[in-house]
């Protein structure tokens, strides 16, 4: 009887202490296995946000959500590429080249304002020297203005010395051309297609450039600068309408002055 007692307490006092000693060597495996899991994932964790800082170079604690002993470096200058591929200097620099847009639209308007004022003023002079009908001024076009003038009025039939009283018509040129200085002057002569064939005249073309070059020579003695005058004869050659009938012979026997501006250097 003592002895089946005694067995009993030391089974009851001793054999609980192996189960509680292996139930403790668990769960402190157990709880090292997690802390050397969760080691691992916050290594893991830590590295790619520092992979992910430098990538993107954010500014310190900008972009992270954890700290981490590795600051992402800050570069504020823009890359190379970026700025060669930026527009606003080049356009910048584009738009200074450019003339300002008001100035050439009223530089515009003050040379069409220019040329109104020459053509009414040549026409008002041409028309009190031959009449209204004896002279044409055409309107200013590709900078320049055409002055159509009778050849019958200016010259004899067959002759290439003009008339005395028509001397007025070629000073008024020359004084347009004196208060233009900007203004050069080129004089063509034409014919109808009526064949001459004088000694000193073998062809229409001869006629009109020695009518054409008289005309200037005139000029050149009134003051104007040789280098602002050419003469030149076109004969037959350019007729504003056809020769078929008197009238229409009439408008191709003319003297043309063509004035233009001298080219700015």
């Amino acid at each position: 009887m003592n002895s089946k007692k005694t067995l009993v307490e030391e089974d009851e006092s001793a054999g609980w202490l192996y189960t509680f000693a292996d139930l403790m060597t668990l769960l402190l495996v157990f709880f090292v296995l997690l802390f050397s899991l969760s080691s691992v994932e916050a290594e893991r964790f830590e590295m790619a946000m520092r992979s992910l800082n430098e990538a993107f170079q954010g500014e310190s604690g900008a972009n992270s959500i954890i700290e981490l002993p590795h600051e992402a470096p800050i570069k504020t200058e823009v890359p190379v590429d970026i700025e060669e591929s930026l527009p606003a200097q080049d356009i910048a620099d584009t738009q200074a080249d450019k003339p300002n847009e008001n100035e050439a639209e009223d530089q515009s308007i003050a040379i069409e304002a220019e040329w109104r004022r020459l053509t009414d003023e040549v026409l008002q002079q041409l028309q009190l020297s031959v009449g209204e009908d004896a002279v044409e001024v055409s309107a200013p076009k590709d900078g320049k203005v055409v002055i159509k003038v009778s050849g019958d009025l200016l010259f004899p039939s067959g002759s290439a010395e003009f008339n005395p009283e028509m001397m007025s018509v070629l000073d008024s040129m020359v004084l347009t051309l004196q208060k233009n200085p900007d203004m050069k002057l080129r004089i063509e002569g034409h014919t109808d297609n009526i064949p001459i064939e004088t000694a000193r005249f073998p062809s229409n073309w001869d006629l009109s450039a020695i009518r054409a070059t008289n005309v200037l020579r005139y000029m050149v003695r009134g003051g104007l600068g040789i280098e602002r005058v050419s003469a030149t004869g076109y004969g037959e050659s350019k007729p504003l309408v056809l020769n078929d009938s008197l009238e229409n012979r009439e408008k191709n026997r003319r003297l043309e002055f063509v004035l233009e501006r001298i080219p700015e250097q």
